[in-house]
């Protein structure tokens, strides 16, 4: 039997764009190096994840898979556009 996670997931571009300029690219870079992870290079492959423990920044990158990249529980989050999902 598996167990699922329910999660909720936000692609939203406008919302991402706006969410990417308010932590600004200094924050953004430094949060990748501590995390060992390239700089990330599309848009559309950053989405939101939030559960029952906070708000999450993730990267889907092509050779690596999706790794987080920081809690942005502390910045101004997007209301609408968020999905219900089942994660493993």
């Amino acid at each position: 039997m598996f167990v699922y996670n329910i999660v909720f997931r936000n692609n939203d571009r406008f919302a991402i764009t706006t969410l990417l300029r308010e932590i600004g690219e200094n924050t953004l870079n430094h949060h990748c190096w501590n995390r060992k992870l390239n700089k990330p290079r599309r848009l559309n492959q950053f989405f939101l994840e939030a559960n029952e423990h906070g708000t999450r920044l993730k990267y889907r990158y092509p050779q690596k898979g999706v790794h987080t990249i920081m809690e942005v529980d502390k910045y101004e989050l997007p209301e609408c556009g968020w999905i219900r999902v089942k994660v493993k």
